[in-house]
């Protein structure tokens, strides 16, 4: 078997999959590819892997400035494949952009096609996060366990962009871990009793994980360490109490000595661990004095974002009962490790030679326009905005829609019909269920009766093709009937096919590529926060008006708000988010627009108890047409509970609800939407702008002088310092002809 001796990664925003990716894989040649982009991240990875492998050279390589063009992506594929002198290569298709991806493997698959490379379908992966295994295209052969190997904690970091100010643990914990209470004491005797109570409790926490985990395999345990601020030198931007790594899982543990600490400080802690080592980080607290039964529920509540898979919170006393070996840390905190499975295919010996592939039918010389009524076969994915617009972008005669399981597909099906008839016939009010039903709209868009598997790119691939033949079939007996006495030839041409690749999993994605590369499909790609579509084959196109979203339905949790939003919100709310600032920015907005605007409200806001976690959602979304812009306003002081005194919040608080805010808006409009985030002069906007920006993986340095609002970077608010009756010219951008 000609094994491959060389490894093509694809590299996007999380540097954690192609590093576990390139070490799993071990070829003596590996190459990174990344956007402009994402350089940074595809060089980070790059040191890293070095020391840590056999790995003869390894290069970093660009895609260009556009991760969403096809053809640039495949240049840099066969470049590569030229430069290995066509000799077979690995491919993870894990990172990087859904264009990147999609048409990566198809490169892959073409350029060692299988009747000359038999195990072409193995030696594509993807990274499969819930099993830590490298999984391959071919489901009969047995995914990898992924590799970590000499991978640390300082690695980890180092590939997210962080740096440790100091190796070693601070003296005060390191005598309490080493020598108890009475070592502190005797070194540090006039400590505060606050201070050493905290001290202790670190050093207790500390000391027990080292002697339970001293021995554990691919295991690693630090103390306390602080992160280097990388916008001020000598400085610090977070910091953490004690860590466990166990492979490239971590868990972050933070000692706590009053209950109460633990709620005000869990946003921020899943912030600044995910931040400094990736998804794949979770946060322990552990708290002195007796358990608190409601904590959980308590952390939960002020940020409904922190799921128990996040964030752990543990009595001291549970602490040090539960944990007294590696397999309660591994039962607790990681998953168990991949099994390693045979071949299905191993001891059957060699099979037949693989035929040669069938020539395959070309797209046409042109892209269907939205006249052409194309089919059209797209995902439903996380987000709803997605589908909707391909709707829009496209116009199809009739369209299938792939939800996975994890999709929501309620009342999709008449959002879908509704986007579809606005398009079409603009100038008609938009119609009811009962018209869209009888005007066929309802028809015009299918879902399939199970969902697909999201992981399997074969699988969504027969699905598709399987709708398509019988739409082939269906049009073909339409055509047969009403011919009449007709001569034959003189039918109607068939329907044009468009796969649509915007939305879903990357292997639905794929398996939606696959299938249109059966029947000489255009595959396509919307640019939303360019106006866009790119054609795999026939390059960009720009997009024909505005989607008639239905907001409701991508807006879950907000309701329509007419009049000012103080008069809807209760005493609760008001203490929570900046209720007038918000009301002067929408109106400023509101007012700058050559378009229609429609105004939603966080549906919580006039309940008291649900709106304690106000400050985590934006507190107003105004949708411009197919464009929405959250407005987020976290105050500086706020109760943690119904019937509390409000209390101030730190930099980091604050910086995080604006994060979580952004996050939410963020899963439901992808790069449609966009958030500003507002706090009145005098704050201190500067530091807590730093810790925003450190959190999106961004650096405020590299922001343009005077840059305005923009669409396309979802994950990255803007942050706005304005006064009710001094507004900033940004808050008079037509966001209408954006």
């Amino acid at each position: 078997m000609d094994s491959p001796r060389a490894a093509v990664v694809l590299v996007g925003r999380s540097p954690t999959p192609a590093l576990l990716s390139a070490l799993t894989l071990g070829a003596e040649r590996l190459v990174l590819v990344a956007s402009d982009g994402t350089l940074p991240v595809a060089r980070r990875v790059a040191a890293a892997v070095e020391p840590l492998t056999d790995t003869a050279s390894v290069r970093v390589l660009s895609v260009g400035p556009d991760p969403h063009d096809f053809r640039a992506a495949e240049d840099a594929l066969a470049a590569v494949h030229r430069s290995l002198g066509g000799r077979p290569w690995f491919l993870d298709y894990t990172g990087g952009t859904k264009v990147m991806s999609v048409a990566a493997a198809l490169f892959h698959d073409g350029a060692l096609p299988a009747d000359r490379h038999p195990s072409t379908r193995q030696w594509r992966h993807y990274l499969d996060a819930g099993r830590d295994a490298l999984r391959t295209h071919d489901p009969a052969w047995p995914e990898r366990p992924v590799v970590t190997g000499r991978v640390d904690l300082r690695t980890l970091a180092r590939v997210h962009g962080a740096e440790w100010c100091e190796d070693r643990d601070p003296e005060p914990v390191r005598l309490v871990a080493q020598g108890g209470r009475q070592a502190l004491d005797a070194r540090y005797p006039n400590l505060s009793p606050a201070v050493r109570r905290g001290v202790v409790a670190e050093g207790r926490v500390l000391s027990h994980l080292r002697r339970h985990l001293a021995a554990a395999p691919d295991t690693e345990v630090l103390g306390p360490r602080r992160v280097a601020d990388p916008f001020h030198a000598d400085g610090s931007i977070a910091d953490f109490d004690a860590l466990v790594r166990h492979g490239h899982r971590v868990l972050c543990v933070e000692a706590k000595t009053r209950p109460g600490d633990v709620v005000a400080r869990a946003g921020w802690t899943v912030a600044k661990a995910r931040r400094v080592f990736g998804t794949a980080a979770q946060v322990l607290f552990v708290h002195t004095g007796p358990a608190v039964p409601s904590l959980r529920e308590q952390v939960t509540a002020v940020n409904p974002a922190l799921t128990a898979r996040q964030v752990h919170v543990w009595s001291m006393a549970d602490f040090l009962g539960r944990l007294t070996s590696f397999d309660d840390l591994r039962k607790a905190f990681f998953p168990p490790p991949a099994p390693v499975r045979a071949p299905a295919r191993q001891g059957a010996g060699p099979g037949p030679e693989p035929a040669p592939p069938a020539a395959r039918p070309r797209p046409p010389a042109r892209h269907p326009g939205p006249g052409a009524r194309p089919l059209l076969v797209t995902s439903l994915g996380g987000s709803r905005l997605g589908t909707l617009t391909a709707l829009h972008a496209h116009r199809p005669g009739r369209a299938l829609v792939l939800p996975s399981r994890q999709s929501v597909r309620d009342h999709v099906r008449e959002s879908a019909a509704r986007t579809l008839h606005a398009a079409e016939r603009a100038d008609d009010p938009g119609p009811d269920a009962a018209r869209l039903k009888e005007a066929g709209y309802r028809d015009r868009v299918r879902f399939t009766a199970d969902p697909v598997e999201g992981s399997d790119a074969d699988a969504v691939a027969a699905v598709a093709l399987e709708w398509l033949a019988a739409e082939e079939a269906r049009a073909e007996g339409a055509g047969a009937e009403g011919a009449g006495a007709a001569a034959a030839g003189d039918g109607e041409a068939p329907s044009p096919v468009i796969a649509d690749i915007t939305t879903g999993t990357k292997a639905m994605s794929l398996g939606l590529a696959l299938a249109a590369r059966e029947v000489g499909a255009c595959v396509t790609y919307q640019v939303v926060h360019r106006r866009s579509i790119v054609c795999m084959a026939h390059g960009e196109t720009a997009l024909r008006g505005r989607a008639a979203v239905d907001w409701p339905l991508v807006l879950p949790g907000y309701a329509p708000l007419e009049g000012p939003l103080d008069a809807r919100v209760g005493p609760v709310a008001r203490t929570q988010v900046d209720t007038e600032l918000l009301d002067a920015a929408r109106a400023e907005l509101i007012r700058a627009a050559s378009g229609p605007v429609r105004v939603w409200m966080d549906a919580s806001l006039p309940d008291p108890d649900a709106s304690v976690t106000a400050h985590e959602r934006p507190s107003l979304v105004l949708t411009f047409g197919d464009r929405a812009v959250g407005l987020a306003a976290p105050a500086w002081r706020r109760l943690r509970s119904p019937g509390a005194e409000p209390r101030p919040v730190s930099r980091g608080a604050w910086a995080q609800s604006v994060f979580a805010a952004t996050t939410h808006l963020g899963v439901r409009c992808d790069v449609a939407g966009t958030v500003l985030a507002l706090s009145r002069p005098g704050a201190d906007l500067g530091r807590a702008g730093e810790l925003v920006e450190w959190i999106a993986h961004a650096d405020p340095r590299e922001r343009e002088p005077g840059a305005g609002l923009v669409f396309g970077d979802p994950l990255r608010p803007l942050l706005v310092a304005a006064a009710p009756g001094d507004l900033p010219p940004l808050l008079s951008t037509d966001v209408s002809r954006l």
